[in-house]
């Protein structure tokens, strides 16, 4: 089996990427199990170049480095598909350039993946947490415990579950399931699928994975936590500052991702509900917060605004009612942002 292992860089600090590899070259895999590593430098501030000149020439041979202007994560990875779409891997895994395995991570999806699944995510924590994602994620509690048609036990202690289209999709629409460092996928599936870059600050990946489950890919998910996550540059967490007008940009891609959910997917009746409470979320968050930040003589942007309207002419129109309404218990509102 040839896994493929797409890593974007963009980082200010030496060392990271580093310790990313070092995980990456640490995986105990099969014998017949090989793996190559693509790296994007996104104009990265610290060169990618110079971390991977440190690794032993036998690892250095299996690092294939690619340097692009910046585009942000989703572009980055899509300039490893490309060059993973030629090589004929079996497999491509994603890791984020702040992040890292557990030494078993890969041969323990590789052993799900090959008993006829497409599609593995499993649990992760981010270093500074302590509590894993699954466990501190309401709906990943719920799919845990979950047993119906839709779902079959591969282990029932950890547990280990793999779930229909249908159980998936609701899951996906309703909320952030899988962590991008988590996944493993069937190189088929992906040899055209691309993340799509207008979500440039939120949603992309979440976009993917939709898109993969509605593509067909069986998917299963463990509950054991295999993936760290560091403390690195990061477009989507460093936009949880509510002083600043990177959380407007945030809440207004978040908006745009649920906006193309709906437009790009054929959903049952009870998602495209819950889509449309989401979408209804975000149009009050992005109206509120758009509004206060042009109150506080800053700048949010209006390019992406205008992206926006284009696609939802009655937003710009209705922001001055929706701040209004928002003002009152915006702290409480904000929870759900």
């Amino acid at each position: 089996m040839r896994f493929a292992v797409v890593i974007p860089f963009y980082q200010r600090d030496s060392g990271i990427l580093s310790r990313a590899l070092t995980s990456v070259f640490q995986q105990e895999l099969p014998a017949e199990a090989s793996l190559q590593v693509f790296i994007v430098d996104d104009s990265s501030p610290t060169p990618a170049a110079a971390e991977v000149e440190l690794l032993p020439e036998v690892q250095r041979a299996r690092v294939t480095l690619m340097r692009q202007p910046n585009g942000g994560p989703g572009a980055a990875r899509n300039t490893g598909l490309d060059a993973v779409a030629e090589g004929g891997f079996d497999y491509v895994a994603f890791l984020d350039s702040d992040d890292f395995w557990a030494k078993d991570h890969l041969a323990e999806a590789l052993a799900l993946l090959e008993r006829g699944h497409d599609f593995y995510f499993c649990d992760h924590l981010r270093t500074e947490d302590d509590i894993t994602y699954f466990n501190r994620t309401e709906r990943l509690r719920i799919l845990r415990e979950l047993r119906s048609e839709g779902v079959t036990v591969i282990d029932a202690d950890l547990p280990i579950l793999a779930f229909d289209r249908r159980t998936l999709t609701s899951a996906y629409v309703e909320t952030y399931l899988s962590q991008t460092s988590t996944i493993v996928v069937r190189q088929g599936f992906v040899q055209d699928l691309r993340f799509d870059t207008r979500l440039r600050n939120a949603g992309e990946d979440h976009m993917f994975w939709i898109s993969l489950v509605m593509a067909g890919a069986r998917t299963v998910v463990s509950w054991k936590c295999n993936v760290f996550c560091g403390q690195g540059v990061n477009i989507y967490f460093d936009a949880f500052d509510w002083t600043s007008t990177k959380v407007v940009d945030r809440i207004g891609y978040m908006l745009m991702f649920f906006q193309m959910v709906g437009r790009s997917f054929d959903l049952e009746p009870e998602d495209r509900a819950t889509l449309g409470g989401m979408i209804r979320r975000y149009r009050r968050a992005y109206s509120y917060l758009f509004l206060r930040a042009l109150l506080q003589r800053k700048k949010p942007s209006f390019d992406l605004m205008w992206k926006l309207a284009i696609g939802d002419p009655a937003l710009l129109p209705a922001m001055p009612w929706r701040f209004l309404s928002v003002l009152p218990n915006r702290e409480a509102e904000s929870k759900s942002w």
